[in-house]
């Protein structure tokens, strides 16, 4: 496994074990009573409601546009640094992945509504497509790199690429 990928399990391992405990505490005597979302006064609403729609819409879209920059991207010549390129020269796989991250967003989004995080819950998705529309800027913006060819003997014998 690369670094990256490392680092990726790592934090998806620490973010999936919040929730988990190995005892729940007992209310004490005389210990008021946890609140619900609807009774604290926090405005509940239902999951696929009109605006997570919307979001969840936006983190697609931001991920097809991953998708399209980054085959740009390696049209032109460059190496994407976060996957291997073998990954991402297997379309199907590569597809699979940008789905998987999408549902991934869902469901993260999803346990901060059943936690009552509302406002994590729709951010979630607000820096998804904020990550995922500026990586892809960044990719059409990326010049192919320069092929450098040595005129010693007249062939291509040494090549360089310049970033």
């Amino acid at each position: 496994m690369s670094k990256p990928q490392i680092l990726f399990l790592a934090i998806s391992v620490v973010a999936g074990c919040g929730g988990l405990r190995a005892q729940e505490n007992l209310p004490t005597a005389g210990a008021p009573e946890p609140k619900l979302a609807a009774e604290s006064g926090t405005p509940a609403h239902k999951f696929w409601d009109a605006e997570n729609i919307a979001l969840f819409a936006g983190v697609g879209g931001a991920r097809m546009m991953d998708y399209a920059s980054t085959r740009h991207l390696r049209d032109e010549g460059n190496d994407e640094w976060l996957l291997t390129d073998r990954i991402v020269d297997n379309r199907p796989l590569f597809v699979g992945i940008e789905l998987a991250g999408t549902a991934a967003s869902i469901g993260v989004s999803y346990l901060f509504h059943r936690s009552g995080h509302h406002t994590l819950e729709r951010w979630t998705s607000v820096i998804h497509i904020g990550v995922g529309v500026g990586g892809s800027v960044r990719n059409y913006l990326l010049k192919p790199p320069t092929v450098v060819v040595t005129p010693a003997t007249g062939f291509q014998t040494s090549l360089t690429f310049l970033r």
